[in-house]
């Protein structure tokens, strides 16, 4: 028996975008050689998979959710986050997997609401002078948001790239690279060198030819080269890594790595110079845009208005949880809206170093040095996150730092944790405005025994 015979317009409909799940993406890579043997079906992943999917209530209160079987109530009525991510759509057992996807989703919302603006790795950008570097840089910029090679701009700034990423590949799969991609474009790569050849021939011809005043010889064509030529050219950029491995990375593509220590050095006398500071050179590119999505703000330069005091010179702090006390060398973590974060860097709170002229008169967060198990919900304290970067795994990389004195004490008035506010004269007004109210509620009483005449009321006044 043959299939079903589809109509053009549901055939349509089922290719269209608008109708259609997306496939789910691969499975975050590991940044670690032993995360692999740890890892839990169950855990929150560094990015979503799965696309996140809600409904309405009344839509919800029928089993609904837009796919061709009803889901069970049971399941999607008693939870405060309907939203749900389909595994399977149709599984082994004919049914559809699905699981709550409240996790990436609730992350989502409550980074939005720090406000934070996204930005690249921090490092040092070609052409830049070392003070700037240090300022974070929007991934917005013109200068930074770029996929294309053009003229003009240093390929280090791109984040997008055809080839892969070399430090980031196991050695099958390298090997597999070599022999599905690079070895197919050995006849390409041999044709780019002689165009480069005949280029450089007629350059240093015509720049001869200049310096005696004599006309300039006809072009050099690539045809024109013999082959005992080209193999001595080949010999001679054998001993030139710096140029042939810019020619490779440049006919494949290749996302730029590091330069090694002891190569730095000879890049420094190309012409032009290779540029050792990439932005992705030692964490390789990002899998996506570097905002990922999740932020769209361009940059943190904006002043809150609070509603009695007025413009405020910092932003409104946020109240992080300590979930891992420092060890050794390595810095406590923060929970701040579901993302764990390193502690603000310098001599503050959650590291003080003691040394000359240090005193011990400002005292460690508690749950910093050892983990506080008296606490109510674990050690908290107030931060201000700064900035947010994504790193080549997808895992969003959140900056804090130290917030002021001030600006905790207004966030817990807020809360209606500590009162500084005192206006004398608009509680004057309250009271004076409620001694009226009193007045005039007791004139009402009176008018009211009067038209009940009710003596007992005459006997209470008296």
């Amino acid at each position: 028996m043959g299939a079903r015979a589809v109509s053009p317009g549901g055939a349509l409909l089922r290719t269209s975008r608008m109708f259609s799940v997306p496939k789910p993406l691969p499975e975050p890579p590991s940044t670690s050689l032993h995360i692999g043997d740890h890892k839990s079906a169950t855990m929150t992943r560094q990015y979503p998979q799965h696309q996140s999917i809600t409904t309405p209530l009344s839509s919800r209160e029928k089993g609904d959710w837009g796919y061709k079987r009803p889901f069970p109530l049971k399941s999607t009525m008693t939870t405060s986050t309907p939203l749900i991510r389909v595994k399977k759509v149709d599984s082994v057992e004919n049914v559809t997997d699905f699981a709550s996807a409240a996790d990436h989703s609730l992350s989502l919302e409550k980074f939005q609401e720090l406000h934070v603006a996204m930005s690249v790795p921090r490092g040092k950008i070609p052409g830049e002078a070392r003070s700037a570097s240090l300022w974070p840089k929007s991934v917005f910029e013109e200068e930074l948001d770029s996929t294309e090679s053009q003229s003009g701009r240093s390929d280090d700034k791109r984040w997008k790239f055809r080839g892969p990423w070399l430090a980031r590949m196991g050695e099958g799969e390298f090997v597999r690279y070599l022999r599905k991609t690079v070895h197919p474009k050995r006849a390409q790569f041999r044709a780019l060198l002689k165009r480069k050849l005949a280029e450089d021939i007629t350059t240093s011809q015509n720049k001869l030819a200049l310096e005696k005043g004599t006309p300039a010889p006809p072009k050099v064509e690539p045809r024109d080269i013999t082959e005992a030529h080209f193999s001595e050219y080949l010999r001679t950029l054998r001993n030139d890594r710096t140029t042939l491995y810019s020619l490779v990375s440049e006919f494949l593509d290749l996302a730029p790595l590091a330069v090694p220590i002891g190569l730095f050095q000879s890049f420094q006398h190309m012409n032009p110079p290779l540029e050792s500071g990439s932005l992705y050179g030692n964490s390789g590119p990002p899998p996506s845009h570097p905002s990922a999505g999740i932020s769209y703000l361009r940059t943190n330069s904006y002043m809150e208005n609070h509603p009695v005091y007025g413009p405020q010179g910092r932003r409104t702090p946020v109240l992080a949880r300590v979930v891992y006390p420092r060890a050794g060398h390595k810095p406590a973590k923060l929970g701040v809206g579901g993302f764990v974060a390193d502690v603000p860097i310098g001599d503050n709170e959650f590291n003080i170093r003691y040394g000359r002229g240090r005193t011990q008169a400002n005292k460690m967060l508690n749950g910093i040095a050892h983990l506080d198990t008296t606490t109510y919900g674990g050690a908290k304290a107030y931060i201000e996150p700064k900035t947010a970067t994504v790193d080549p795994s997808g895992k969003v990389v959140l900056q804090l730092r130290e917030t002021h004195p001030e600006a905790q004490v207004i966030a817990k008035e807020s809360k209606g944790q500590s009162h500084i506010y005192h206006d004398a004269e608009t509680k004057a007004k309250q009271a004076t405005q409620f001694q009226g109210d009193k007045s005039t509620g007791r004139r009402i009483e009176r008018i009211t025994d009067e038209i009940l005449n009710d003596d007992s009321s005459k006997v209470r006044d008296s």
